[in-house]
């Protein structure tokens, strides 16, 4: 068993690019469901619930690759440099699968989905990964049958997006990274 905690980050290539988002709404673990943090509404709740997905600082793409953004869901572009890590965590078996229910995905945004994990030196909720190079890939979803990953079948799939936790992972606190490319 280990525990983990998300950072779903939405990433461009396309500097210059500049539409609308989604974020991970639910994750669900077995027959657990875990909301994922809410932009629009967590902010103005007191308390502020805690969640196993960092805060969504904004909804924007990542504009430049070389910024602490890609990491983890930052958001130099609204003022918010890196990211807090998340309040509680999940604990899942090695070889589990995990469903991320992302909102709503524009059609015109067609491109890869990538799933990374990194192992947490010490307690994940007050792990940061800063600029280590820590991460590891543990599933992609790119072009398939002329479908694009993120957009074709994501849609199809009621905007769910289903990855398995490596077998083989060796106990202990882990973060995911899930990118969407476009």
């Amino acid at each position: 068993m280990f525990k983990l905690a998300m950072a779903a980050t939405i990433f461009s290539a396309l500097v210059a690019s500049v539409h609308g988002h989604g974020y991970v709404q639910e994750i669900v673990v077995g027959s657990t469901k875990y909301p994922g943090y809410n932009p629009y509404v967590d902010p103005y709740l007191s308390p502020t619930p805690d969640r196993i997905v960092r805060v969504i600082p904004g909804n924007g793409p990542v504009t430049d690759l070389s910024l602490i953004d890609v990491q983890c869901n930052g958001y130099t572009d609204g003022g918010v440099v890196g990211s807090a890590p998340a309040a509680i965590y999940a604990t899942v078996a090695a070889g589990s699968q995990l469903a991320l229910n992302w909102t709503a995905w524009p059609d015109t945004h067609m491109g890869p989905m990538i799933t990374y994990m990194a192992r947490a030196p010490s307690d994940i909720t007050s792990w940061v990964p800063g600029t280590d190079a820590v991460w590891f890939k543990v599933a992609e979803s790119g072009l398939e049958n002329g479908l694009w990953a993120a957009t074709d079948i994501l849609l199809k799939d009621a905007s769910i997006y289903t990855f398995t936790i490596p077998a083989n992972l060796k106990p202990g606190q882990y973060i995911i990274r899930h990118e969407i490319s476009y």
